[in-house]
């Protein structure tokens, strides 16, 4: 694997932050396009937006957390901090 994004927690499950500036800006690509897509559907105010907007909500967040499975320092697995 080339050089982690995130890195691992010491206890847990998961990725505990961002390392490198891509990192970063995937995070902030994932929020940004959840709170656009949010605005969006205030301003709308149908149900055909609202849904998309859900739909939208959900992929970003889905493949965030796929990017950050993919992309953390020895993978997303059960840590305590001895091990």
């Amino acid at each position: 694997m080339e050089r982690p994004w995130f890195a691992a927690k010491q206890y847990g499950y998961g990725a505990a932050r961002a390392i490198t500036w891509e990192g970063r800006v995937t995070i902030l690509v994932s929020i940004g396009t959840i709170l656009l897509s949010n605005m969006v559907m205030m301003w709308a105010k149908s149900v055909p937006v609202f849904i998309i907007s859900l739909i939208v909500d959900l992929v970003s967040v889905v493949g965030l957390l796929w990017i950050c499975s993919a992309k953390t320092e020895g993978g997303w697995k059960w840590r305590w901090k001895g091990e």
